[in-house]
């Protein structure tokens, strides 16, 4: 005998209602890992706000040829990296590793690490040619810098043998510059603090890193710029020095996600803080690697928007 109409409706509510009940329950979000290699603290804490994201620290930041080796081999996907390093591994001109290293892409310039020619408070040291049978401190074993170095040295006719070149961290430098264990020391950093402060308050001195040989040099290394460290950042700097620096880029994988990219640079941007870097917008996308799309998109929206 067929039910009456409004019998089998609330049935077939009902069954409906506990079919729902029975259903399992939606799986949460997938939260995507950037893998990150930075010392940045503002960088760290931005992205960590991204509640669908989570930052895993995997390899120590610092040294830039290491960085790059480490981004190409998929072992990181985000870092901080100077723009000369950057560059020499994406065009496959890094003595270290073999390249290209194609995985590599610009997200943002930040700011300009500045090289410091320390030497003892006791030498009678005033040019780079005069290193010759010194003992050197070089930089970091896997840095821009070292590399830098030694390109300063190679340009003015020495060798790392020829001035017992070591590399060691900066701290380690300035600390046996100190005890007269190192002659002299090369030390890449944002000026006015940092080792090199360190090293001006127990007597060591800066020299110029200047001359014609420069521009021969930045004619294979175009992304080493002239620069200037003025009079007083350092106790007993007299004069402004002039130098050379380099960028620092944040840089990361060609294959994280373009929204991801598009994301951790409106993070950062949007909540920066005065004075953190870039403190120049405009230069923000001019990196030395082809920009990741997300990037792109985030320099043209802000462009439009402006």
């Amino acid at each position: 005998m067929p039910m009456p109409g409004s019998t089998a409706i609330r049935l077939a509510l009902l069954c409906l209602a506990f079919t729902g009940c029975t259903q399992p329950a939606a799986a949460p979000a997938k939260r995507y890992v950037l893998r990150i290699a930075v010392t940045d603290p503002y960088l760290k804490a931005t992205y960590s706000q991204l509640s669908d994201i989570s930052i895993e620290d995997v390899t120590p930041a610092g040294a830039s040829v290491l960085t790059v080796m480490n981004l190409q081999r998929g072992i990181i996907d985000v870092s901080v990296a100077l723009a000369d390093a950057a560059y020499l591994g994406y065009t496959g001109q890094l003595e270290e590793a073999p390249g290209p290293f194609d995985q590599l892409r610009g997200m943002a310039v930040l700011d300009l690490n500045t090289l410091h020619l320390l030497v003892g408070a006791n030498t009678h040291i005033h040019s780079i040619d005069q290193l010759k049978g010194r003992h050197v401190a070089l930089g970091p074993t896997g840095s821009s810098g070292a590399v830098i170095a030694e390109t300063l040295l190679k340009a003015n006719g020495l060798t790392v043998a020829g001035v017992r070149g070591e590399r060691v961290s900066h701290l380690e430098a300035v600390e046996r510059l100190a005890t007269r264990d190192f002659d002299a020391a090369f030390v890449i950093q944002i000026p006015g603090n940092g080792p090199v402060m360190q090293a001006t308050r127990g007597g060591a001195r800066l020299l110029d890193v200047d001359g014609p040989l420069i521009e021969e040099i930045r004619q294979h290394r175009p992304y080493l710029r002239r620069t200037l460290i003025p009079k007083g950042v350092y106790p007993g700097q007299d004069k402004p020095i002039r130098t050379i620096g380099v960028d620092r880029v944040l840089i990361c994988r060609a294959d994280v996600p373009e929204g991801i990219v598009y994301r951790l640079l409106d993070a950062y941007f949007s909540a920066r803080p005065e004075g953190t870097p870039p403190a120049d917008l405009e230069r923000a996308p001019a990196t030395p690697l082809p920009l990741h799309p997300g990037a792109a998109r985030y320099y043209r929206q802000r462009e439009l928007s402006r």
